[in-house]
């Protein structure tokens, strides 16, 4: 059984070919290196045992060049049957957690991810974090927090006002207990592929608290 498993959601036509033949993202580049590439050798560095990639139109040649460094780290590449615009809910299928018996670390946007993110996830004491920034759009969802910054609702932005509801929004990376996944994927048999649905269904599972972490600060939890 694995205590640690990463799920990435790509999109393969967001990868480039460079004129050396490197594969290179086709935003925020390291120079030299892809951000997948390097997202995954943060991953091993973190200590993470397996990454599972799922890309949403077909693999390609998206593998060339990615099991360099991976220090032991397994890695697996699916292509998703049906892309659709939920990537949290695609990412959370029983195949996929059925051998986690620990955190499950999701990462569904910007691959490009400054390490001592991924360090503080995994280094985190709470196992269910949702990692937030300001929202950068109309169309960005808006999370309602107590003062212990345990989420307690997602909604549209704009749609409530009030002081708990913070400009913040998902960067697209989370830790989850597989418990809590696996819980969601088992009773999630008419989805409506959208990942706000993932929330509603993870909020209804009182034994399972959520909180919020600043994608630039550690957030503080208070008991």
């Amino acid at each position: 059984m694995l205590q640690s498993l990463a799920i990435i959601v790509t999109d393969a036509r967001e990868i480039v070919t460079d004129q050396r033949g490197r594969c290179q993202a086709a935003l925020g580049l390291p120079a030299g290196t892809s951000a997948l590439s390097l997202l995954l050798s943060q991953l091993a560095q973190a200590g993470v045992q397996k990454t599972v990639i799922l890309t949403l139109h077909g693999v390609g040649d998206l593998g060339l060049g990615l099991r360099n460094g991976l220090n032991g780290m397994e890695l697996c590449l699916r292509a998703l049957p049906t892309p659709n615009a939920g990537r949290l809910i695609d990412a959370v299928t029983v195949d996929e957690i059925s051998e986690v018996r620990g955190d499950v670390f999701i990462f569904t946007e910007s691959l490009n991810i400054d390490f001592s993110l991924i360090e503080r996830l995994v280094r985190s004491s709470d196992s269910n974090l949702v990692v937030v920034g300001r929202a950068d759009s109309q169309r960005s969802l808006r999370l309602l927090i107590n003062k212990a910054l345990r989420l307690t609702a997602i909604l549209p932005r704009g749609s409530v006002r009030g002081r708990n509801v913070c400009d913040l929004s998902p960067v697209g990376v989370y830790k989850f207990r597989s418990e809590l996944l696996r819980s969601i994927a088992r009773n999630r048999r008419h989805r409506s592929n959208d990942d706000t649905e993932f929330f509603e269904t993870a909020l209804g599972r009182q034994a399972f608290e959520m909180y919020v972490m600043h994608s630039g600060t550690t957030a503080r939890h208070e008991s």
